[in-house]
């Protein structure tokens, strides 16, 4: 096993329940058996309420007023097996075969999450007013893999989410460029993506276009193949998803009926960090910014090791209400 950072509020580096990816707790009955992130472009920090309405349906609310990933009733499968992808997008959910009407969860993204579902808000900054910063809050970037990383930083990059009734079929993976020299380059906009000339085989492929442009020649529908700028199949010249890779999911069939709408956001320049100064912030700045394990070289975070850094949101007086404002915060390293 390689290494793998996991970011941990910093009050329980050591437990796996202080996990900032995706956390869950029942707290009406026992509805969710697990939940697993997709990483196909859906997910949004927040802290979201699944109440079953029955055996088939569920609703689910969001804490955050301008969380646009919200519907007000989900038809599901409960059998303690299936993973239901159309609930709270982004996330994979299997509910018990049992549930029946009220039983409730709460599910966090980005958020701490107590023993019992109560949550404090972590990359779920909340309404934060132009010319100000949210709260600042100490994390930990824990290394949970059985091997050293090295060159090891976190990093705000441009955010978005995927919107459409069947991104979650189609999409495979959506995430930000691969290569260091491209991972900023996506820019605020509303990529309407669409496919055509579908040819069935070992794979199956099909042109993949956006805003009536032609972006991908013949992609792979293999839930393998990675289609970003300089990858073959992707016409560069365009470079339609500027910044982004995709995979696109196996097994969907012709997808030339199948629309979805990537909406990149502004905001990713407002998350800073901040080295952890013994218990104190040190200097903010946008990021990179190196974690380094105290006691070992620059940028390495050894296997079981952890390393503390600031998080917080500095809005510009220039700001204005709008859409929800995204980023995409990775810890990066390399396994040694």
């Amino acid at each position: 096993m390689s290494s793998e950072i996991m970011i941990r509020d910093a009050s329980a580096p050591n437990d796996p329940n202080a996990n900032l990816l995706v956390r869950f707790e029942n707290t009406i009955s026992t509805p969710i058996v697990s939940v697993v992130p997709l990483y196909n472009g859906q997910a949004v920090a927040g802290v979201y309420t699944v109440t079953a309405l029955s055996s088939l349906q569920v609703t689910v609310t969001a804490e955050d007023p301008k969380n646009e990933l919200v519907g007000a009733s989900v038809s599901v499968v409960a059998d303690g097996v299936t993973v239901n992808k159309n609930v709270i997008r982004g996330l994979g959910i299997v509910f018990d075969g049992a549930m029946v009407n009220n039983w409730t969860a709460i599910v966090a993204v980005g958020a701490f999450q107590q023993p019992g579902g109560a949550t404090d808000p972590r990359f779920n900054v909340g309404i934060v007013i132009a010319g100000s910063t949210s709260t600042q809050r100490k994390l930990t970037a824990k290394n949970v893999g059985t091997e050293s990383s090295a060159v090891t930083s976190v990093v705000a990059l441009p955010g978005f989410v995927a919107l459409g009734s069947n991104v979650h079929t189609t999409v495979k993976y959506l995430s930000n460029h691969t290569d260091l020299a491209r991972e900023e380059l996506a820019t605020p906009d509303d990529l309407v993506v669409t496919f055509d000339d579908y040819i069935p085989g070992t794979p199956d492929t099909a042109d993949v276009w956006v805003n009536g442009t032609k972006a991908i020649e013949d992609a792979k529908l293999d839930g393998a193949t990675l289609y970003q700028y300089g990858k073959a199949g992707y016409i560069d010249g365009v470079d339609l998803f500027k910044g982004l890779g995709i995979i696109f999911s196996a097994g969907m069939g012709d997808p030339s009926a199948r629309t979805f709408t990537i909406h990149v956001r502004e905001g990713y320049e407002w998350a800073e960090f901040a080295p952890d100064n013994s218990g104190t912030p040190g200097a903010w700045g946008p990021g990179p910014l190196t974690l380094t394990e105290g006691g070992q070289p620059t940028g390495v975070i050894t296997a079981s090791g952890g390393c503390n850094f600031w998080f917080r949101s500095n809005v510009p007086l220039s700001a204005v209400p709008g859409d929800m404002k995204m980023s995409n915060i990775r810890v990066r390293g390399l396994t040694v």
